[in-house]
């Protein structure tokens, strides 16, 4: 069984986190906070999300870990997904990046002109590079200053260490050949101005970087803004007739809401009063409108396409069906794969590793060597070229971008480890009813008697049906009125136990049931009741008709395949997945579907138990299995399974206990997910590999090893440039993910 959930979850907003140390460190400091049961940081979203026991732990207790840990911490309120809230602080970080990029540009260029130009010399030259070399390092080198400085502070050392260190050491060097420079009266400083500038490069190589990495993850997030923008923030009360227009989130569950012609439907509701074609594709991806009238469910995001429509609040702002999915979505991309773990634990110890590296490098080039200029300049390198922010990222915004990518699809993944296990799937279980079929029986047969027209059947059928909330009395009703007969209703109806209803119409008793109909009715079956033992044979439900003493023919039903069904086991076939059928349906029927949908392997007349058995059974053969299905009865078995898929239109239970819900209840969506999981493993695998390569190639680079063999040192500015492009490389090889998870390519 999956493990059981802890009572309670919370988001936090971290603030001061720039690479995966920072991330691992707010992680362990939440986790030893007493009753938490789980903390995971997501570097890309700048948020952590706590599993905890709150009888035991406080939201304030979390702020404080975070807090002594040297970063800040502000609880994210239920409701604040639904406001955009988060999103907005991302667009003011962008803009704080882009205004410290341009000051950089600005007073590097004059900085190099300076340095190599031919304008000025002597000590206005010196002076010139100073002045301009000063503001520059303060005002764009201060966030890693200030974050070093708070690291410190609590004896632990992260990106911004490294980067204060090995600019500030750069800086320091260039004041010190600046002084000597006045002093002697030397009239061109270009020892200084060198390291002024490399200073000035590898700070604006790395605010680059951080401005494109910014802008980066903003696009990776924009699936979950795009169903934000899906809510309108107002909606139209009716109170006693009058209209008043309130936020959403004061609007009450049983108020009456007035959806206009071409507005958005702000909250879920049912309809009172009015009909009208209402746009639902955010939710089934379909663009087709469906009909809405009285007693139907509207969805908070759909549009109302050409009518009025006035409607009973049924959740509230926070609770809606929109909300759910925002939730649901967020919650994914908070979390993290196994996969992430290699990169969590090498990072643990990846910031005192370089600064070992940086310290060895210093001696060995000054002190054994001799050469302390090229110690210098090769330990700024090893401080800067080394930046955990690659490995940091290659997980998350990979979870990131195949979250919302699947929200765009339908397939709202609950975790990120769902996303792992799809990868690894090589079974999957398929529900038959309400899963393979619609779930809902349709009238699949009219065999009417001699002289009698298929209208005439089924009009009088449904005139006695319109009185029933049996399932296959709706089918009747539906069926009439998808023909567009005339609407007769029956004066009475009596329900006889165990035959089917009877009813008065236009004088003449009609009756409407099973084949032990024509005995209770009195009549001969004659030719009708052949018909109906012929249904029967073809795995269809028959409903007689009989009118007036007189048997008017025979309905059958049946429950249809779903639109998309062997599409769907073709597509999973191709794919290399064996496929099961599990049904607590009859035998032949079971068969039936399966052998309409070319599926092999059929388990029928099963009880739930059994069902949570037989998944059981699969995994101790040794295959990872996913389950799919819809009904309460599938829960268990949803439980049980490495992956469970939920059809979003089944039951709640299916849904709160699966790891993926498929919102469109499309079939076709499982082989997509399966897609979107392979693509994504693939990606945190390739993120992961270039990261690791980028770290062991250029760390040894940056130490000088080549200088004995070729002569040639990477530069400090080099190394920045280099650093800067590992993160934006692997946050744009998640990008791709929207790509990819078409195909799995």
């Amino acid at each position: 069984m999956k493990p059981e959930m802890p009572q309670t979850h919370v988001t936090l907003d971290v603030r001061g986190m720039h690479c995966a140390s920072c991330a691992g460190r707010v992680e362990k400091a939440l986790a030893g906070v007493p009753g938490v049961a789980a903390a995971a940081v997501n570097l890309a979203t700048s948020q952590a999300s706590v599993q905890a026991d709150f009888s035991q732990a406080t939201a304030g207790q979390l702020v404080d870990a975070v807090r002594r840990a040297g970063y800040e911490a502000t609880v994210v309120p239920d409701a604040r997904r639904a406001t955009g809230d988060g999103f907005e602080r991302q667009a003011t970080e962008i803009a704080a990046w882009r205004r410290r990029l341009a000051v950089a540009v600005g007073l590097l260029v004059p900085l190099v002109l300076a340095t190599h130009g031919p304008w000025f010399s002597g000590p206005v030259r010196l002076w010139l590079q100073l002045l301009l070399a000063v503001p520059l390092q303060i005002y764009v080198g201060g966030p890693y200053f200030v974050g070093a400085a708070r690291q410190l502070r609590h004896r632990a050392a992260n990106m911004d260490t490294l980067i204060a260190l090995g600019t500030g050491t750069a800086f320091v060097a260039g004041l010190f050949q600046f002084f000597s420079g006045v002093l002697a009266s030397t009239a061109h400083g270009s020892a200084g101005a060198m390291y002024f500038a490399d200073a000035a490069m590898i700070l604006t190589f790395i605010t680059f970087g951080k401005w494109l990495e910014s802008k980066a993850k903003h696009r990776a997030s924009r699936a979950i803004r795009r169903l934000l923008d899906l809510r309108p923030p107002v909606a139209n009360v009716l109170d006693r007739e009058r209209i008043e227009t309130v936020s959403v989130d004061r609007v009450s569950v049983g108020q009456t809401i007035l959806v206009r012609p071409g507005e958005k439907v702000p909250l879920d509701a049912e309809v009172t009063v009015g009909t009208s074609a209402v746009d639902q594709s955010w939710l089934t991806g379909e663009s087709m409108p469906v009909d809405r009238g009285p007693g139907d469910e509207i969805l908070s995001g759909t549009v109302n396409l050409d009518g009025a429509l006035k409607a009973r609040v049924t959740r509230t702002a926070g609770q809606s069906a929109l909300a759910r999915v925002i939730e649901l979505v967020g919650r994914a991309q908070e979390s993290k794969p196994r996969l992430g773990r290699l990169a969590d634990r090498v990072v643990a110890w990846f910031v005192p590793g370089v600064l070992a590296v940086a310290v060895a490098t210093l001696l060995v080039w000054g002190v054994v060597v001799g050469d302390w200029a090229v110690a210098l300049r090769s330990t700024v390198a090893v401080l800067v070229v080394a930046c955990p922010c690659a490995l940091g990222l290659a997980t998350p915004t990979a979870v990131l971008v195949a979250g919302g990518r699947g929200a765009e699809q339908g397939i709202l993944i609950k975790n990120a480890q769902a996303l792992e296990t799809a990868a690894r799937l090589d079974t999957v279980v398929l529900d038959k009813t309400g899963t393979v079929t619609e779930g809902t029986p349709r009238v699949s047969s009219i065999r009417p008697a001699e002289g009698v027209s298929e209208e005439k059947l089924l009009g009088v059928a449904a005139a006695v049906e319109r009185l029933s909330d049996h399932p296959l009395a709706r089918a009747v009703v539906d069926e009439a009125r998808r023909r567009a007969l005339p609407r007769q209703t029956a004066d009475e109806l009596d329900i006889v136990r165990g035959i089917g209803v009877r009813g008065q119409l236009d004088g003449q008793t009609v009756w409407v049931g099973g084949v032990d109909t024509f005995e209770a009715a009195g009549v001969d079956p004659g030719p009708v009741g052949e018909s109906a033992i012929q249904l029967r044979q073809q795995d269809e439900t028959p409903l007689v008709v009989v009118a007036g003493g007189r048997a008017l023919g025979a309905i059958g039903l049946s429950d249809p395949v779903a639109p998309g069904a062997a599409e769907a086991v073709e597509q999973l076939r191709r794919m290399g997945l064996r496929i099961e059928l599990l049904s607590g349906d009859h035998e032949t029927t079971a068969r039936r579907i399966a052998a309409e949908l070319g599926i092999e392997h059929v388990t029928a007349e099963v009880l739930p138990d059994a069902k949570h058995e037989f998944v059981r059974q699969l995994q101790q053969s040794g295959r990872t299995v996913a389950m799919v299905g819809d009904g309460i009865n599938d829960a268990a078995a949803l439980a049980a399974a490495d992956l469970g898929i939920a059809i979003g239109s089944g039951a709640d239970v299916a849904i709160e206990t699966a790891d993926v819900v498929l919102a469109s209840g499309d079939l076709r969506t499982v082989g997509q997910t399966i897609l979107l999981g392979r693509a994504t493993v693939r990606t945190i695998r390739q993120n992961l590999f270039w990261a690791f390569l980028y770290n062991a190639v250029l760390l040894p680079v940056a130490a000088g090893t080549l200088i004995p063999v070729l002569g040639w040192a990477l530069p400090p500015s080099a190394a920045a440039a280099a650093m800067a492009a590992s993160s934006v490389s692997v946050v744009g090889n998640s990008l791709l993910l929207r790509v990819r998870g078409k195909t799995g390519l």
